[in-house]
């Protein structure tokens, strides 16, 4: 057991005959651990867009939010009777005449 974990930790188990077995082995755990390097980054790349977007939506709302309070204030009597004030319009006094058609 000692002299096997030696061997191990000098490596010379790449180096020996029959070693190319071994190396193969060495080369698929080096593939498997770029694939998880790569794999891990992606990951990483995506939960910070996921973070950005969703700071883009909240402020999209707010501004969405903001804009329908000004179009409600805007579409208030009182300020569509002060705009039209300005224009020198007033509203009619006589009340408007139902048309019937037979």
């Amino acid at each position: 057991m000692r002299d096997s974990l030696k061997k191990i930790i000098l490596g010379k188990f790449l180096i020996n005959e029959g070693s190319i077995k071994n190396w193969g082995y060495v080369f698929f755990l080096f593939a498997i651990c770029l694939i998880m390097i790569y794999s891990s980054h992606s990951v990483d790349s995506k939960i910070i867009k996921i973070g950005d977007l969703k700071n883009e939506i909240s402020v999209l709302q707010s501004k969405f939010i903001n804009k329908r309070k000004e179009v409600m204030i805007l579409k208030m009597e009182s300020n569509v009777s002060l705009v039209m004030d300005e224009r020198n319009i007033k509203s009619s006094t006589t009340p408007p005449k139902k048309i019937i058609i037979e």
